[in-house]
């Protein structure tokens, strides 16, 4: 085993000099076992493919830069449901034993993807829109790397003391991924730039996630099924993170997503349009959870996002899915719209043990309130059935308890 300075294949660390074809022969160049080390530097690059059996060492000082030029990337060569074309900066199919670490940076210049000049139609009148309002909207995309860090059918993935900005999409996605660790990662994203999920495990399984750090505009965590609707996503531990986000701060469960076997404790969310989100809808099964010693504190934030202040969202509405098994016991949520619970009788044993809901308006508040987004089962806003000051509503749930 050795320590393979990518220096040594010609990259410099100007910021200047495009690094694509250095860094990757560099790569090429590793046995089982090898470092490939980033020192004193921002390495301008784009795509670049990792192996098997490798340490990717990011030193403090020094920096991946992923390139503002789109051209400069390439679609990796798998088909993604949503995303449909896989584009990305860094990418590993088909591997095994890959390490990130370092201390350093990876830069994902998502500021070049997007135009600030125009954000999405909002639900309010444009005459209400001023500049506070405007500067928490959505803002447009162009085309994009939509898969920054990508890894499909890896297994034995450690993801650890790095940080990661500005993302233009979803940040680190691990597809029918096994044996996942990702720990002391910090992400800080443009919270006014879509889908940029900080972390998003899809039909993966045996995943911790722990002492990290997600300030993003889309889901700081999310576990679906997205990329294999075949697929379970299974047997995950979140710990002692730090979130915030225009949407919801963590995420279970899609369209046609089976999540199971879940543990989420000791987090802290910082102002999100949604605290913890679990959904299920055509097919999908949700079930297993357990949340405990969160505090979130929620805010309705102006624009197209999904949530609208809900300390935490259960919602199988207008679904064939099913959502089972749920306890969240001793959190906190300051919220601004009650917590939701929602179904169609297919929302079973749902339980609340030792929960505190405190009722806060922002500014916001008088032009959102009165309505209910339980997005993406139901595309439309509905009329809310609960009043103004409630903290909690329950509907079409078989066998809920507060205790």
């Amino acid at each position: 085993m050795k320590i393979v300075n990518v220096k040594d294949f010609g990259a410099k660390g100007d910021g200047c000099t495009l690094n694509t074809v250095a860094i990757q022969n560099a790569i090429d160049s590793l046995e089982s076992g090898d470092t490939l080390l980033f020192e004193n530097g921002t390495f301008l690059t784009g795509t670049i493919s990792l192996k098997s059996d490798m340490v990717l060492k990011i030193d403090k000082g020094a920096e991946i830069c992923g390139s503002r030029n789109i051209e400069h990337y390439r679609a990796n060569g798998f088909y993604h449901n949503e995303m449909i074309d896989t584009v990305s900066l860094i990418y590993a199919l088909d591997c095994n034993n890959i390490e990130i670490t370092g201390g350093g940076v990876i830069q994902l210049s998502g500021d070049a993807f997007v135009d600030f000049d125009t954000y999405l139609p909002d639900y309010l009148d444009p005459d209400t829109m001023n500049k506070a309002f405007v500067e928490q909207t959505v803002i447009a995309i162009k085309k994009r790397p939509t898969q920054p860090i990508f890894f499909n059918n890896c297994k034995n993935l450690r993801i650890h003391n790095i940080k990661v900005f500005n993302s233009p999409c979803w940040t680190m996605v691990f597809s029918n991924c096994e044996n996942i660790l990702v720990d002391s990662v910090y992400v800080d994203n443009h919270v006014r730039i879509p889908n940029n999920d900080g972390v998003h495990f899809t039909a993966s399984k045996n995943i911790v996630v722990k002492n990290s750090t997600f300030l993003c505009g889309d889901d700081c965590f999310a576990a679906t099924c997205i990329t294999n609707r075949d697929g379970v996503c299974e047997n995950m531990e979140i710990s002692d993170c730090l979130m915030s986000s225009r949407s919801a701060a963590i995420r279970f469960g899609h369209l046609y997503s089976h999540v199971r076997n879940v543990v989420v404790k000791n987090i802290k969310i910082l102002p999100s349009n949604r605290g913890i989100s679990i959904f299920s809808g055509d097919d999908g099964i949700v079930e297993n959870v357990l949340i405990e010693n969160v505090e979130a504190k929620t805010q309705i934030h102006a624009g197209y996002w999904w949530g609208k202040g809900e300390g935490f969202v259960v919602c199988a509405k207008n679904a064939k899915g099913k959502i089972k098994n749920v306890k969240i016991k001793d959190c906190k949520f300051i919220e601004e719209n009650p917590s939701i619970i929602v179904g169609d009788n297919n929302v079973c044993d749902v339980t609340l043990e030792n929960c505190s809901f405190t009722y806060e308006k922002g500014y916001t508040h008088p032009y959102y309130y009165g309505k209910m987004d339980i997005q993406p089962n139901i595309q439309a806003l509905e009329a809310a059935p609960f009043k103004e000051g409630d903290t909690l509503y329950v509907d079409g749930c078989v066998n809920f308890k507060a205790e």
